[in-house]
């Protein structure tokens, strides 16, 4: 038997770590509506893009064991705030949902309370988060609204639609369990400003209907990350399906009908597509 020298020993730790996250991943196209969850994001072309599905996700399996580890946290966040008389509802496999725009805006709150601590009468809507030691110190110093607007922004909408004027953020530290709790205010004018915000999305054919964020280039570090940056900078055509077809028309109650023969498709039939796909104008 041939001996493991160090380096080999080190690369074959390195390819089982590798087969495993590969075995582990899942691909698709995104969800059929545009989430409340992410409508607080900056550029506007990158959800623009998500809501027409311009291109397949990929999600490998060390980040499809960082969704398990977040809703085992979630659970035991749950038990946390109950074992101090906290009482919660609609949470973990019972959330509430929330849909706007025809059912094409959606989202599902965490849950929600009622007795926390300070202002035990205040029915709370509950938003459950995990980090890392680095960014749960960054949001300790900063707060949620400055260290994760997007958080922010989809609390806000939250308690717009369950019509609760108090959230309770709460994020759970990965690195040591603790636990970092802030209340937040209903924001009117902000639900209303992201409500349009989606609404401009959603009913635009067109990315170009929305500037592209900091340099417009793709060097900028946020284009660099995004998963629509080579067809926002046109290095490649979009993913053909419905959402990306010029027949494909909106119809409400989160439905798309072809215009060609006024079939209504379903999520699967959008997403495999047809032969006479035509491009979007914008995509010619």
């Amino acid at each position: 038997m041939v001996a493991l020298t160090k380096r080999n020993e080190r690369l074959s730790k390195t390819r089982i770590a590798d087969m495993i996250d590969k075995a582990g991943t899942t691909t698709g196209l995104p969800r059929g509506y545009l989430g409340m969850s992410q409508i607080g994001g900056e550029c506007m072309r990158s959800l623009w893009y998500y809501f027409r599905w311009a291109s397949e996700g990929t999600i490998d399996g060390r980040l499809n064991r960082l969704f398990q580890v977040g809703h085992k946290a979630e659970a035991d966040m749950i038990e946390s705030l109950e074992s101090i008389g906290v009482k919660t509802w609609d949470t973990l496999d019972s959330q509430a949902a929330f849909v706007d725009i025809g059912g094409y805006f959606s989202g599902h709150s965490d849950g929600m309370a009622l007795g926390i601590p300070g202002a035990e009468k205040t029915v709370h809507l509950l938003e459950f988060k995990t980090s890392s030691d680095k960014y749960f110190k960054s949001m300790i110093k900063n707060g949620v609204k400055k260290d994760k607007y997007q958080h922010y922004c989809q609390m806000t909408l939250y308690m717009h639609y369950s019509k609760t004027t108090r959230a309770l953020y709460m994020m759970y530290n990965k690195n040591d369990s603790s636990y970092y709790t802030e209340r937040i205010k209903y924001d009117k004018d902000l639900a209303l400003e992201l409500i349009s915000k989606a609404q401009d999305i959603i009913f635009s054919e067109n990315p170009n209907d929305f500037q592209r964020i900091g340099s417009g280039k793709p060097s900028w570090f946020m284009c660099k990350w995004c998963s629509y940056s080579d067809v926002c900078f046109e290095k490649t055509k979009p993913h053909k399906n419905c959402r990306t077809c010029i027949n494909c028309d909106l119809i409400g109650e989160c439905k798309f009908q072809c215009s060609k023969d006024g079939k209504e498709l379903s999520l699967e039939e959008q997403a495999k597509g047809c032969n006479n796909h035509k491009y979007l104008e914008c995509f010619q």
